[in-house]
């Protein structure tokens, strides 16, 4: 037997996870570094003195299985929808800037092109999505407007138990330094390289 023959693809990214919560991890993304610290009040109150320097407010920080979960909103031109959204560090990152799921899309007038489906994967599944572009995505914030993103309509909203409407990634998330706080729980998000 060759070594990783008996290990399954069902967990895919909660071994990076496991090791995040265990650090104080920035994803700086503007400057290209990943900053792992030890998880020390001291360096909890430095990170929160450079988010409050930065103006970045502490977003709540969920996680669920091995996916992380903060507070964020959609917005298209029939409405805006705030609420719990997933944050995703992992993958191949892509072009989108997030995926809107269920009937959020419509719900909120975003346009969308049915017409171009894109066959992909979602938690290692085979998916279709199609391309939509919302008026607004923002965590805390940092926001960006009329940018790429992809619906996919069959989506489940409540897989863990609460709604999940859409979940970023790198896209959304490379003018900007984000720093998961797994002592207290919080989510920094602020433009520019890290401090």
């Amino acid at each position: 037997m060759e070594s990783g023959e008996d290990v399954g693809t069902d967990s895919a990214g909660m071994i990076g996870t496991w090791v995040f919560t265990h650090l104080l991890t920035t994803f700086d993304y503007a400057g290209r570094h990943l900053i792992l610290r030890r998880r020390t009040p001291e360096t909890a109150r430095k990170v929160r003195a450079a988010a409050a320097r930065a103006g970045a407010e502490a977003l709540p920080l969920w996680l669920a299985e091995q996916y992380l979960h903060t507070r964020g909103s959609i917005t298209g031109v029939a409405g805006s929808r705030s609420g719990v959204v997933g944050v995703n560090f992992g993958g191949s990152g892509g072009e989108s800037a997030a995926v809107v799921f269920g009937e959020t899309a419509e719900q909120l007038g975003i346009r969308s092109d049915y017409d171009r489906p894109i066959g992909t994967f979602a938690h290692s599944h085979p998916a279709v999505t199609y391309p939509c572009y919302p008026k607004e995505i923002r965590l805390g914030d940092a926001a960006a407007k009329d940018i790429y993103c992809e619906t996919h309509p069959q989506a489940t909203l409540a897989p863990y138990g609460f709604d999940i409407r859409a979940a970023f990634f790198h896209s959304f998330h490379k003018p900007y330094n984000i720093t998961v706080d797994f002592t207290d729980m919080n989510l920094y998000i602020a433009r520019g390289k890290a401090t």
